[in-house]
This record gives C-alpha cells, sequence and structure tokens, in this order.
C-alpha cells in the first residue's frame, strides 16, 4: 500500500537552548517529495529544516493572498508553543477560530505527531489572539485549559480533522465566528467564493513572512476533487467529511503553516485547512475539513 501525502502546515519544537528546533507539521504532501522535506521548513515535527534555537524561525503564511488584519478579522488566531518552536515567531504553529469567548476551533492534526501518527502535547501551548506580525507583541497570549478531539477522527484517511480548543481565559466580548450548520449544501456549491486566512508559506518554495494574510479561493465540485485526490501517494479525498477549495490553475491555496486555519463562507466557519499535495498547485486545491459535518459534534462541547 502506498504512503500516505504528508501534511505540511505546523511547526517544529524548540529543544534547549543549545540543540536546534525541531519542524513544525504541516499541511500533507505526496511522498514522491518526502526527500525534499527534509530541507524545507514544513509544519510537520519529523519533516523541514531545523532551526537554531534564538534564530528567526521560519514563518508561513497563505500562498497567492494579501495582508490581512486581526482588526477586521478578529477571530483569526493562532496556537503557538514557544517551548516547542522557539520565540522567532511567537512559536506559531497552527491557526484557529475564536468560535466563543472560550472556545477555539482548529485541525485534529495539530496535536499529532505527523512522523509517527500519535497525539503528542505542545509544552506551553497558548492562544495567540489580536497579533498580525508574529514578530511583535501585539494582542494576548492566552493559555488553554483542555484540547477535545473529535472521537472519530482519523490520522490515516484525514477524517474528523477538527478539534476544539478551551481557553483559561474569556476573550469577552471579542467577535466571534459562526459555524455553518450540520448537513448545510449550499455552502460548498462550486464556484461559491471563500477566504482562507493565516500565516503560511506565500510560494511553496520556502518563502516565509509573519505575517497574517488571507485569500480568497473558490470551492472546488466534489467530483472534481474526487478525480484530483483518487487515492494512493496523493491522497483520497471523501465528500462525506471534506471540502476542496482553489483556483483550477493554481495560484491561491493555504500552504505550510496554515494548519488548522479557517476557511469562511458567508462570514461563516465552513471549512478548515486540512492537507493537500504541495501548495496553490493544478489539479491539487487544498483540502479543508468540512465544517458542516462535524458541527454537531463541535457544537456539543462548546
Amino acid at each position: 500500500m502506498l504512503p500516505n501525502p504528508v501534511r505540511a502546515d505546523l511547526p517544529t519544537a524548540a529543544p534547549p537552548p543549545a540543540q536546534p528546533a525541531a519542524a513544525r507539521p504541516g499541511r500533507r504532501r505526496p511522498a514522491a517529495v518526502l526527500a525534499l522535506l527534509a530541507a524545507v521548513p514544513v509544519p510537520l515535527v519529523a519533516f523541514g529544516a531545523a532551526v537554531p534555537a534564538g534564530a528567526a524561525a521560519p514563518q508561513h503564511r497563505i500562498v497567492g493572498g494579501g495582508t490581512a488584519s486581526t482588526a477586521d478579522h478578529p477571530w483569526v488566531v493562532g496556537l503557538a508553543s514557544r517551548q516547542q518552536f522557539g520565540s522567532g515567531r511567537s512559536g506559531q504553529f497552527c491557526g484557529g477560530a475564536l468560535v466563543t469567548p472560550t472556545k477555539v476551533v482548529t485541525a485534529a492534526h495539530c496535536f499529532y505527531d505527523e512522523s509517527k501518527g500519535v497525539r503528542v502535547d505542545r509544552p506551553g501551548l497558548k492562544v495567540i489572539v489580536g497579533r498580525d506580525d508574529l514578530r511583535g507583541s501585539a494582542g494576548r497570549e492566552v493559555p488553554v485549559k483542555a484540547i477535545w478531539i473529535h472521537p472519530d477522527y482519523a490520522y490515516a484517511a484525514n477524517i474528523n480533522d477538527v478539534a476544539v480548543v478551551t481557553l483559561a481565559e474569556s476573550q469577552g466580548s471579542r467577535p466571534v465566528l459562526d459555524l455553518v450548520g450540520q448537513g448545510e449544501t449550499e455552502p460548498y456549491t462550486a464556484g461559491t467564493r471563500a477566504q482562507v486566512y493565516g500565516w503560511g508559506d506565500i510560494s511553496g518554495r520556502s518563502e516565509y513572512s509573519p505575517v497574517l494574510r488571507a485569500a480568497d479561493v473558490p470551492i472546488v465540485a466534489d467530483q472534481t476533487c474526487a478525480r484530483d485526490y483518487p487515492g494512493g501517494q496523493d491522497g483520497k479525498f471523501d465528500a462525506k467529511g471534506m471540502v476542496c477549495a482553489g483556483e483550477e490553475k493554481g495560484g491561491k491555496d493555504a500552504c505550510q503553516g496554515d494548519s488548522g486555519g479557517p476557511l469562511v463562507v458567508g462570514g461563516r466557519l465552513a471549512g478548515l485547512v486540512s492537507w493537500g499535495t504541495g501548495c496553490a498547485e493544478p489539479a491539487h486545491p487544498g483540502v479543508y475539513t468540512r465544517v458542516g459535518a462535524v458541527a454537531d459534534a463541535v457544537r456539543s462541547v462548546l
């Protein structure tokens, strides 16, 4: 059986000062390019170039988008572990969306070791709220009280890739993002415009920035995505729990560093950055967790 493609959207751990920082976990890539990942700082704990502690960590952002602001999108947050990923980019390794004053929705694989497919802790886990530039100190780094991962999350199949993080401190009146309803289909109509947010790779060629970015992408028809991801090295698309978004000719996509970030349709959370082959490639759109398939389960823990 061919190996699963590998995610490339999470950051790596920052060991003691004299040791190199680990690579960030991330969006999945095909097995054919795994050999290249040793030289690329992908969001995979086990893949990517090591970053010396104290040095600027690799930055990750949206491909083909523009700068965005948490003043305009106050529900966009980052997950961070300075202990594991260093302080160069505030320790950011995943994105997420604030959906209540104390709850953040993100991807389950953000809490997995992608070299082993097992659950891992993120020491000193914080949620970054209100910070556009990860090099600065604006906003807050909020402690985390609990993490819920969908009980039917399947790491190997990328299905039910959703988690809920409970904050130790309420964000009060800060605006939150509502979820689409369970079983809704209209937000996933092919051609519908969606917006994706994150601090990921800007090109898929290790050209990084610490600044929040966003891209406008169309929802891709399920049949098209199933053709683009039939299984094997490129991964298998499952419309029951996934949705694709991206331009047919490529050019706009989520990438390394964007895992768990929100895909927004009509002002509601419709998807979460989950996996994909490469970044912004033709015939390989980004694959997102279909929030309409897990909304009831998520709401049960809000």
